[in-house]
């Protein structure tokens, strides 16, 4: 069996304030040539793990690796980033940021990536076009150099459905002609969904699980309903093992959870004084499966 290398590998990556946020303990592995998203919510961690990734933040313990070498700031010029707030250098035109961005980077070639159909003749300043054109071009500055790898901050927010589309397009092209690996950011399911390949799922600086579409489309297929009109009794008696749930009206809780507890979670209850009304099986869409999981429980 041919083991494919990996592009991305973070071994308990950790970066904490003094508030005590950040990321703590984040082991990941990213293949070459796969399509990985970052699946969390505000404050999840993901803007400090990407300036970790990028070589703007150095993790304060952990390992990471970058196409196999320890030593990441020596390859992550084969990193191609772009912020989730466009680049923009005061009236700067696309030719001149391009050329700028070309020169910071040590890019020698007079050409640029053809992929995004850039005008170059355009003589507006960056900050004055649309945004969709600012997103594009700072897309262009990532691939120059053509990197073997590319991560997006947040890429679908503020774009309209067409907008998406050829962003879709766009990086499934990248994908499959050029074998390069990506990395998104974002809560965006329904258009990442079409490409993306493995779900890593970050809620306050932890990964909590890591998910194939497969894998999610399994565990959305079946969760464990349960009717009670004590759901705050029943609550506090379940989060300590159970601790991924949803409370759908005044008495019905849905426990996201293989459903093969649902004996278990209905013998804990049982003998805890709760009646249970109801207890079976239920599903739910994708969105709110992975924004349940992204939920930090006080």
């Amino acid at each position: 069996m041919v083991q494919i290398e990996a592009a991305l590998e973070l071994k308990n990556v950790s970066y904490v304030f003094h508030d005590r946020k950040g990321i703590t303990d984040v082991s990941l592995q990213v293949r070459r040539g796969e399509i990985y998203m970052l699946y969390g919510g505000h404050n999840a961690g993901k803007t400090l793990l990407l300036q970790v990734l990028t070589g703007a933040v150095i993790p304060q313990t952990g390992t990471i690796k970058l196409f196999g070498n320890s030593d990441y700031l020596q390859e992550k010029r084969r990193i191609g980033y772009v912020p989730q707030k466009p680049y923009s250098l005061g009236k700067m035109s696309v030719s001149d940021m391009l050329h700028y961005f070309a020169l910071s980077y040590g890019v020698l070639e007079k050409e640029f990536d053809k992929a995004l159909d850039l005008n170059l003749t355009e003589k507006k300043a960056v900050c004055h076009l649309p945004f969709f054109m600012q997103k594009k071009i700072s897309i262009g500055i990532a691939l120059l150099g053509k990197p073997d790898m590319i991560i997006l901050d947040d890429p679908f927010h503020g774009l309209d459905s067409q907008e998406c589309e050829y962003l879709l397009s766009t990086l499934s092209s990248l994908n499959e002609e050029r074998n390069m690996t990506i990395m998104l950011t974002g809560q965006d399911y329904e258009p990442a969904s079409r490409i993306v390949k493995k779900y890593g799922i970050l809620a306050d600086g932890r990964l909590k699980v890591e998910l194939t579409p497969d894998q999610i489309n399994q565990e959305c297929s079946r969760c464990i309903k349960i009717r009670t009109p004590q759901v705050a009794r029943a609550i506090t008696i379940l989060q300590s093992d159970f601790p991924q749930y949803e409370v759908l009206g005044d008495d019905v809780i849905r426990v996201f959870c293989p459903v093969s507890y649902s004996a278990e979670i209905n013998a804990k209850l049982v003998s805890s004084g709760i009646e249970v009304c109801e207890i079976g099986i239920a599903g739910m869409n994708p969105q709110s499966f992975l924004s349940a999981l992204t939920e930090v429980k006080l």
